[in-house]
């Protein structure tokens, strides 16, 4: 383009330059253009019209005028010359030069833009609700992304914490989310480094294939699995720590709101409870929900009266046995095996463990209490 510039400026005698338009001024270079296709491109549909954006040959703007060259990242740029200095002859050979260098693709940047601004809406008025704690109402009808959100769907919530996120912008995501669920999803950012997806049913666990009943995989099981996925492309993606949080499919139209506090609680009780964990399911944290609940005074008596086992608590290898000996129900022979020592390594922790506060966690009932016990030091302590 630069070349063509020089070249150009040399023909004509007149001063131009190759100037990046703003996102506003990048829409007044466009004009719809009506496209009639053919039936089999519409797949059936019975509007047979479509509009398609294009660049316009040129546009006067005050003392200047614009030829479209290219469009990057949402800006048009375009060559510039003063439009009194520029004759008819020179404009037209300008015109039809640019025209046979310029790409051919085109972009809709309007509809790009209304889009855009619809999403906004659609996060504003979530955020608004959910600051005010209002209970589940319909969603208003003004609001033009209603229209998608029909039918069972499959909530996600992505967040990040760290100074890396702002690499991270709902363009790049959206294509990568396009990629992994093979289909359209609606993406909304919410709160700084929040996201929220909202994806069609049959696009996470399939259009509900028959199945014998005692062979067929839990939704729960499928979500979890497309979620661990999910997580694993996002973090080889973008530098950064990351959350991730899916709830099971619903109507958005009756409980878009509660739905997406559930979410946000899920991924805070699972950072409080399970801070080396980054994928987190609501179903998996019942207990932790009903242990954040107590009161703070409640906990402290039951931590007092259940004895003091911070050091015990506070020893990393003895937390991540007994967690590990917990999610692995109980299971001596497949929690030696996850934490990779034998099988006599692992007796001698759970004996310690029995040693210095009294409960045998291989017994149900001094499990339960020992259980209880850690949530309730992992939510105290920092009290």
């Amino acid at each position: 383009m630069e070349t063509l510039r020089n070249r150009l400026e040399q023909i004509v005698g007149v001063p131009l330059r190759i100037k990046q338009l703003t996102k506003q001024q990048t829409e007044s270079v466009y004009h719809q253009k009506e496209r009639q296709e053919s039936p089999q491109q519409t797949n059936g549909s019975n509007n047979a019209l479509e509009q398609d954006s294009v660049f316009r040959n040129s546009v006067v703007v005050d003392e200047v005028i614009w030829f479209p060259l290219y469009l990057k990242s949402g800006h048009a740029y375009v060559m510039e010359a003063p439009v009194q200095e520029l004759s008819n002859e020179a404009s037209q050979l300008i015109e039809l030069l640019v025209s046979q260098v310029r790409p051919k693709a085109t972009v809709p940047v309007s509809v790009q833009g209304d889009e855009e601004r619809e999403i906004q809406r659609f996060s504003a008025w979530i955020v608004d609700q959910l600051d005010q704690e209002r209970g589940d109402i319909e969603i208003p009808e003004d609001l033009e992304l209603k229209r998608r959100l029909t039918g069972e769907m499959i909530p996600f919530l992505l967040t990040c914490e760290s100074v890396h996120a702002a690499d991270v912008n709902r363009g790049q995501l959206k294509k990568l989310l396009k990629s992994y669920f093979d289909g359209e999803v609606v993406l909304v950012p919410l709160r700084s480094h929040e996201w929220l997806i909202l994806a069609k049913k049959e696009l996470v666990i399939g259009a509900g294939e028959e199945k014998e009943e005692e062979s067929a995989e839990s939704e729960t099981d499928m979500l979890s699995a497309f979620c661990l996925g999910l997580y694993e492309l996002i973090a080889s993606e973008w530098v950064g720590t990351f959350h991730l949080s899916v709830g099971p499919s619903f109507s958005p139209a009756k409980w878009l709101l509660s739905m997406v506090a559930l979410l946000r609680e899920t991924i805070f009780l699972g950072r409080t409870f399970h801070v080396a964990e980054h994928v987190h399911f609501p179903w998996e944290l019942l207990l932790e929900r009903l242990i954040y609940s107590i009161p703070v005074d409640q906990r402290r008596l039951f931590l007092e009266q259940a004895g003091d086992h911070g050091v015990l608590f506070s020893d990393n290898e003895t937390l991540s046995t007994l967690e590990t000996f917990f999610q692995l129900d109980c299971n001596v022979s497949e929690t030696a095996k996850r934490l990779y020592i034998h099988r006599n390594t692992l007796l001698y922790r759970l004996d310690k463990i029995k040693q210095e506060t009294g409960l045998d966690v291989r017994s149900f009932g001094d499990a339960v209490l020992v259980k209880l016990t850690m949530l309730l030091y992992k939510v105290t302590k920092r009290k």
